[in-house]
């Protein structure tokens, strides 16, 4: 199958089966393609004290690498990504103009002969690609949406490691409890942090609550784009709202305390990015967003 996509000023997820095809239009007109040649994923490393929660799928998974061999204008390359190492959070790769983050492969999922199961579908949090792979891409030198951002919590170093994901293994797709593929990433950091908002959002609101009888206090905020594709960014494990519900706010606005509720064993906050765009839904990693947050601010 090939998929036509003409670059915008947001960042265009997709998904793609062996041998299907990326084409993309590039702003100056320029034709870029990529094809899936194959797809592969491995258990790196083993640990017989992971297990932490009998409520979820467990086994001594404590870190996993995963690869896509693809062809880009005619050229083969693989490329290698790694989760719950040291080596998580990674740069994109920039192949002939186009900045491209590899997001993850179905072969990690036991459901399709893998050896990850899913934490958070009970949630509606699903890490497993409805294809094969899930990629995200943008044309270098534009940024992943047209308007700067602002950071989602405090980290004035722009630096992350997977230390510091709850217990150590709960980046996004990290292996919860050592077998459980983790539909977020979290990040420790004390009661009572606060968040704002990376972007201007045009609706916002509690879908969980302490008040309304839930376990947790979860938020989800949303925009849609000029160009169409709406982004819901979710957060979980708040203490206090900071403003009314139901109301649009800018980019930086402080929204809410968090990391105190239903914490478990580390005080942190659970980050989901999840992209509605041409026509399908995208669980993307919070990271990308995170990354581009701290280069702006770099710059």
């Amino acid at each position: 199958m090939i998929f036509e996509r003409t670059i915008k000023p947001t960042i265009t997820p997709c998904i793609l089966d062996k041998n299907d095809i990326l084409r993309l239009t590039l702003s100056s007109g320029k034709k870029w393609e990529m094809k899936l040649l194959d797809a592969s994923a491995e258990v790196l490393k083993r640990r017989d004290d992971m297990v932490i929660d009998s409520g979820h799928e467990s086994g001594d998974i404590a870190a996993y690498g995963f690869d896509a061999e693809v062809e880009i204008n005619g050229h083969k390359t693989t490329m290698h990504r790694e989760v719950a190492s040291d080596n998580t959070f990674y740069e994109p790769w920039e192949i002939d103009g186009v900045r491209i983050w590899f997001d993850a492969t179905s072969r990690i999922f036991s459901a399709r002969g893998g050896f990850m199961a899913e934490k958070d579908w009970r949630g509606g949090f699903v890490c497993c690609p409805a294809r094969l792979t899930r990629w995200a891409v943008q044309e270098a030198g534009i940024p992943i949406c047209p308007e700067p951002l602002h950071d989602w919590y405090p980290n004035p170093s722009g630096k992350l490691h997977t230390s510091e994901c709850y217990v150590g293994y709960d980046c996004f797709m990290g292996p919860y409890n050592g077998g459980a593929a983790h539909g977020g990433l979290d990040i420790n950091m004390p009661n009572g942090t606060i968040l704002t908002t990376p972007i201007d959002v045009d609706d916002q609101f509690l879908y969980n609550s302490l008040a309304a009888g839930n376990n947790n206090n979860r938020w989800s905020g949303f925009r849609k784009w000029a160009d169409k594709s709406i982004w819901e960014l979710t957060v979980c494990h708040l203490v206090d709202m900071l403003v009314p519900e139901h109301i649009p706010l800018k980019a930086g606005t402080p929204f809410a305390t968090t990391a105190g509720t239903f914490v478990g064993a580390r005080e942190h906050s659970h980050f989901v990015w999840r992209i509605y765009d041409q026509q399908g839904t995208y669980f993307l990693d919070p990271w990308i967003l995170m990354h581009e947050i701290w280069a702006q601010r770099a710059k």
